[in-house]
């Protein structure tokens, strides 16, 4: 019996990287496909969408976060900052930044003390009246069409939000390049597999969504409790049957962290989040009839579970390697490995149709990019279930992403 389970973790853990990579390259492309088939009313440019960003200490973004806000296409939309007490000198820079342009209209919006990030989205919320809330990020520059892409999903009135694509816009470090590479090759692809498999994505990018704000008023706003209000509020509207889709042809150009320290962070929030959600949304979920919906939970608890395989089957192959003094590798399977890898990496690259500027030097370190990409999961997995498990108490608040240049 012992000898058959230890066979079905090693299985588990050598052909679940395998598997998932199959499922997100075939739905990346059959998602493509249907896009490109997909019939989509016109918007309807006379609705007034607002541009609402929250800030704390970012002074040195947002200057050029609002002069990209002057090159936007789409007519019809204004911009409502809402700053959550910041210690810094950014309040000034927006009020200097606004005394230069008048005639943009910008509101800002001064909150008498710190209350983080999903409490300060609230309380601006209260003072729009727009149907429809573009919420991004102080350090973001949206592409130019940003709105016109992102509504046109929202034709479909059963749509809560639909997020966009981040393409990373500093490239100066290895870290940089190697996540340039994962959001062209791995992220754009689940995110196409979700939407398409699953009838909708798991979380949106909090860096670009256009919200109907309908739909936020629905489930009473963002929950300030929840470390990362983005997943969270994802999984709240679907649990009010509202339907959250993704666009690549909405772009954000974003700043990646380019320390290992920031990076590792970064994705440890990301993963707590998930796991906060996950275990808020097991039970509805599966008495649920949404089958994709269960799909969708079952993807994140496998991702999970094969952490700790990796880490059971790794122990068990020092052991072995240290007892008969034999060191060897299944060849086959890194090949494979190495393959699908590839195989994403070029679909990315095509289906990316230059959006993401990936150039030579960021090609260089496609050998380097596999095996970052599955090491950084399996990290930032364990660390995340130890978090929660021993010392993870759940509170929303701000901090301080490393932001490179």
């Amino acid at each position: 019996m012992m000898t058959y389970i230890s066979e079905l973790v090693q299985d588990f853990t050598t052909y679940y990287p395998i598997f998932m990579s199959l499922i997100w390259i075939i739905g990346s492309w059959l998602s493509s496909f249907h896009f490109n088939h997909e019939k989509f009313n016109e918007p309807n440019t006379n609705e007034k969408v607002t541009i609402l960003m929250s800030i704390f200490n970012e002074e040195n973004n947002i200057v050029e976060t609002l002069s990209s806000f002057t090159q936007l296409t789409y007519a019809n939309c204004d911009v409502v900052i809402v700053d959550d007490k910041s210690t810094d000198n950014s309040v000034n820079l927006v009020k200097n930044w606004l005394n230069k342009h008048e005639s943009t209209p910008v509101r800002l919006i001064e909150l008498s003390k710190n209350l983080g990030k999903a409490a300060a989205l609230n309380q601006a919320i209260k003072q729009i009246n727009s149907p429809y809330i573009l919420v991004t990020d102080a350090d973001a520059i949206l592409a130019h069409d940003v709105i016109e892409n992102l509504l046109k999903q929202m034709t479909d009135e059963t749509v809560a939000a639909v997020t966009g694509k981040p393409v990373v816009r500093n490239r100066t470090t290895l870290l940089a390049k190697l996540q340039t590479l994962e959001y062209v090759g791995i992220i754009d692809r689940i995110k196409r597999a979700q939407d398409f498999l699953y009838g909708g994505i798991m979380t949106v990018a909090g860096v670009v969504v256009l919200y109907r704000r309908e739909a936020l008023m629905s489930v009473a706003g963002f929950d300030s409790t929840a470390i990362t209000e983005d997943i969270d509020i994802t999984w709240r509207l679907r649990k009010k049957n509202w339907r959250i889709r993704y666009t690549p042809h909405a772009l954000v150009y974003i700043l990646a962290p380019e320390t290992i320290h920031g990076y590792i962070k970064q994705r440890v929030r990301w993963s707590v989040g998930g796991i906060e959600v996950l275990l808020k949304n097991l039970k509805w979920t599966f008495k649920g009839t949404n089958k994709r919906q269960k799909l969708l939970l079952v993807d994140v608890c496998l991702s999970h579970i094969w952490s700790w395989t990796v880490v059971i089957t790794s122990i068990q192959y020092l052991v072995v390697t240290i007892d008969t003094q034999t060191f060897s590798l299944p060849g086959v399977v890194i090949m494979i490995y190495i393959l699908l890898f590839f195989s994403m990496m070029l679909q990315g690259i095509v289906q990316d149709h230059g959006q993401s500027q990936v150039g030579v030097q960021e090609l260089f370190v496609i050998p380097f990019y596999s095996t970052f990409y599955w090491i950084t999961v399996l990290i930032t997995a364990i660390i995340s279930q130890l978090n929660v498990a021993f010392f993870h108490k759940q509170r929303g608040s701000w901090s301080s992403p490393d932001r490179g240049r």
